[in-house]
C-alpha cells in the first residue's frame, strides 16, 4: 500500500496537480521512501496526531516532490487508536471519532486536486477512519486465498463505514508482487474477485505490478521512487570498469527499475481513468457532494 501511494501521488504531482498524501501507518515508510525520514522535515507522526485527536492543523511538509505536499506517519500516529478508542462512548462520539481525520481534511483540501491516504495494516480504528475520510478505496493484493480473505474484509469495511461517509465507494483492486507470466493466475483471480465482490467482473485491474526485491530495496536504500531509479540506470559503471576495480564505491541500479516504473505508470493511468468516468457518473446521476 505505501509503495504505491507514494507511486501513484508522486506521479500526479509530476504532471503538475497539488497534491498530498497521508502517511496514516505507525511505520513512517512514506518518508523513507521519499527520501526524509530522519530529518528535520519527519516529525514521525507528531503533527498527525494532534490533528486528529484535538483538531490541531495539519500541516503538511511542502514539496517533498515537486507539487506534492506530506503529512508524515510514525509512531506518533501509534498513540491515535487509544485516544480516540477513549472517546467512543456513544453513538454521537462514535460518529465524531471515525469522521476525526475528514474534519482535518477539509481544512486543506481546497488546496489540492488529489488526497491519498496510506492505510495502516495495524489499527482497525485507523483503517475505518481513513475510510471515512476518502471517496474511493484501491485494494492491492495477491493472488492467494489470504488475500482473497482480506479483500472480502476490506468489502465489509466499506459497507460498515458507510454509515459515516454514504459517499464511499471501493473503485478498484489490482495485483501487485505478480509474475510476468503469470496471466491465466490473474485471469482466475480477476473472476474470484467478481465472484467474492458480486461486482461487475472489471473490478480488477488489468494493470499489475511485478515482483522486483532487487527494486523494491533500492527505493528504500536511496529513497527513490521506481522512476527515478529508472533516470540513475545511466550513471551506472560499465561493465569493463567493475572487471578492472575502478568502480568499486559506484551505486549500481537496477535495471528493472524501469520496468517497475511503467507498472507503476500504466497502473497510475488506468486508476485516474477510472476515477474519472465514476466521478463523471455520480455528477450526471447528481449523487456527487
Amino acid at each position: 500500500k505505501t509503495t504505491t501511494s507514494a507511486h501513484l501521488s508522486a506521479l500526479v504531482a509530476s504532471d503538475g496537480a497539488r497534491t498530498l498524501l497521508i502517511d496514516l501507518n505507525g511505520q513512517g515508510n512514506c518518508a523513507l521512501l521519499l527520501g526524509f525520514a530522519n530529518t528535520e522535515r519527519d516529525d514521525k507522526g507528531r503533527n498527525l496526531f494532534s490533528a486528529v485527536t484535538t483538531g490541531a492543523p495539519l500541516t503538511p511538509v511542502r514539496n517533498v516532490r515537486p507539487n506534492l505536499d506530506v503529512v508524515p506517519g510514525g509512531a506518533y500516529v501509534r498513540r491515535i487508536g487509544s485516544v480516540l478508542s477513549a472517546e467512543m462512548s456513544t453513538k454521537e462520539d462514535a460518529h465524531r471519532v471515525h469522521l476525526a481525520l475528514a474534519q482535518c481534511l477539509q481544512r486543506i483540501a481546497g488546496g489540492y486536486q488529489l488526497i491519498i491516504i496510506d492505510t495502516p495494516p495495524e489499527n482497525p480504528l485507523l483503517s475505518n477512519i481513513a475510510l471515512c475520510a476518502g471517496r474511493f478505496v484501491i485494494v492491492p493484493m495477491r493472488t492467494d486465498e489470504y488475500s482473497r480473505s482480506g479483500l472480502r474484509d476490506i468489502a465489509a469495511d466499506i459497507r460498515g463505514m458507510r454509515e459515516h461517509n454514504p459517499y464511499l465507494m471501493l473503485l478498484a483492486v489490482f495485483v501487485f508482487g505478480s509474475g510476468t507470466g503469470s496471466k491465466k493466475i490473474r485471469r482466475e483471480i480477476a473472476q474470484s474477485v467478481s465472484a467474492d465482490l458480486g461486482q461487475s467482473s472489471d473490478m480488477l485491474l488489468d494493470s499489475f505490478v511485478r515482483h522486483a526485491e532487487s527494486v523494491a530495496n533500492e527505493m528504500v536504500k536511496y529513497g527513490l521512487l521506481a522512476y527515478e531509479l529508472e533516470q540513475e540506470i545511466q550513471n551506472n559503471p560499465k561493465y569493463w570498469e567493475l572487471r578492472r576495480g575502478s568502480a568499486k564505491n559506484a551505486t549500481t541500479v537496477s535495471e528493472t527499475s524501469r520496468l517497475v516504473a511503467e507498472d507503476f505508470a500504466k497502473l497510475a493511468a488506468e486508476v485516474l481513468t477510472r476515477a474519472a468516468t465514476r466521478r463523471a457518473e455520480m455528477i450526471e446521476q447528481g449523487v456527487w457532494p
